[in-house]
């Protein structure tokens, strides 16, 4: 039976509601899904995880693939390779570079745009807690600080805004790391 459907056609029985068609996908991807998450091991969390990342990828690559944009082979390793990847980050805490485009005030973060109900919950939850272990060991000025930097503010902009010089700018955006990294 796996042989016979195409991904496409496996993708379009899928989003039709027969959910029976998934587990055909699954198994037909699974081999990539534990090859690369060999690649990821080590890195904090278990095997199995990475699986689970990668099955649950395949799931969101169903729910958003368009068929006129690429196949479907490419867009659920990539997919699969995303999952993984941010998987590790969020395990590892891993600090990227954020283009400026994509800095915000954390107040004004909205959490919406996730391919799966289950994503948006997780990564709800993972933001609270850390606004709020932000809040909880940040002073006052340091999170005025941490939040206008996020905003996109260079040091200088931030020491004029608050009144303050810009050594104590990059003093409290360090204590804020450092409790972030505790």
């Amino acid at each position: 039976m796996q042989e016979v459907f195409s991904d496409n056609q496996l993708v379009d029985f899928i989003n039709k509601g027969e959910y029976k068609y998934l587990q055909i996908l699954i198994n037909r991807y699974m081999p990539y899904i534990i090859n690369v998450s060999s690649r990821y091991n080590g890195g904090g969390l278990d095997t199995e995880d990475f699986i689970q990342e990668g099955i649950l990828a395949i799931f969101s690559a169903v729910k958003t693939f368009d068929a006129d944009k690429a196949s479907f082979k490419t867009f659920v390793s990539i997919c699969i390779n995303r999952a993984m990847s941010s998987a590790l980050s969020r395990t590892c805490g891993a600090a990227k570079h954020i283009p400026e485009s994509l800095i915000s005030s954390i107040d004004d973060v909205e959490l919406t745009d996730c391919a799966n109900p289950e994503s948006i919950l997780i990564e709800k939850e993972d933001f609270i807690d850390l606004e709020q272990t932000i809040k909880q060991q940040s002073s006052d000025f340091e999170y005025q600080v941490l939040c206008e930097f996020l905003s996109g503010k260079s040091y200088s902009d931030i020491s004029s805004v608050l009144g303050v010089t810009e050594k104590s700018v990059d003093n409290a955006l360090r204590r804020i790391r450092s409790k972030i990294k505790k």
